[in-house]
């Protein structure tokens, strides 16, 4: 055998052993995740226009560790006049299907908080016995600190007098605990995103955990990956049914 088919075929064994190396380092990380989000009775998803595509039976065929997919969020609005065009049909499988639901807003900073309020009352249309409204921070724009503080505030103020209720604020643990570190804002329910970590679904600081932002449930389809975020609730389901909505809005 020649020397260049030599260096090829040691070229391909190196290769081949990263690829496996990897793979065995990804399935290690997932199983970390399986293990940490396995600990929890209830399970949910959140959905949007980058999940076109639901086969709601097959979703409700679904178990997550061993659980039925109890919730789903889904996102209603965003900004001042944006809505999510896959919102009211999402809303009518979920209760059709007798899956608990919600909806969120996307917040943008730098459009006054009480329009982003208004649009996401305009459009949500949540029903007694639906999950309390959720705002959805990401980002700070051009905002500072305390202003998006202010800003968060009166959208989840404004929302929460109209419902009757404590709404829920969702974000990156990091953004939070650099951006909205506020003894006002730490009494409303904290959904947090925290991706990659085996302490991910550990402490007692809040209520839901978005563990993954790449999960896969049967009957869901983004037209890419089939990617969907999967979530766990801290709780029973009696305790999620305390977080929801107990009368219809004025």
């Amino acid at each position: 055998m020649s020397n260049w088919l030599l260096w090829l075929l040691a070229a391909v064994i190196v290769i081949l052993t990263l690829l496996v190396a990897v793979k065995v380092r990804n399935f290690k990380r997932q199983v970390k995740i399986d293990n940490s989000a396995a600990a929890y009775q209830v399970h949910g998803i959140d959905i949007s226009h980058h999940q076109p595509s639901i086969d709601w039976d097959k979703v409700c065929a679904v178990r997550l560790h061993g659980e039925p997919i109890s919730f789903v969020f889904a996102k209603c609005s965003e900004g001042r006049s944006k809505t999510d065009e896959t919102y009211r049909r999402n809303k009518k499988a979920a209760h059709q299907h007798k899956i608990k639901f919600g909806a969120y807003h996307f917040f943008v900073p730098g459009i006054p908080a009480h329009e982003q309020a208004q649009n996401f009352i305009r459009h949500a249309d949540l029903c007694e016995g639906d999950l309390v409204p959720v705002l959805d921070v990401e980002v700070m724009g051009r905002l500072g600190r305390q202003q998006l503080i202010e800003d968060v505030l009166q959208w989840l103020k404004i929302v929460g007098k109209h419902y009757d209720c404590m709404p829920i604020l969702y974000t990156g643990i990091s953004f939070r605990n650099r951006y909205l570190n506020d003894e006002r804002i730490s009494h409303y329910p904290f959904w947090k995103a925290h991706y990659q970590s085996k302490q991910m679904v550990t402490g007692k600081s809040w209520t839901f955990c978005q563990y993954t932002h790449r999960g896969h449930v049967d009957g869901i389809k983004d037209g890419k990956y089939n990617y969907v975020d999967l979530n766990v609730f801290r709780g029973t389901p009696e305790d999620l049914e305390a977080l929801t909505i107990s009368r219809k809005s004025n």
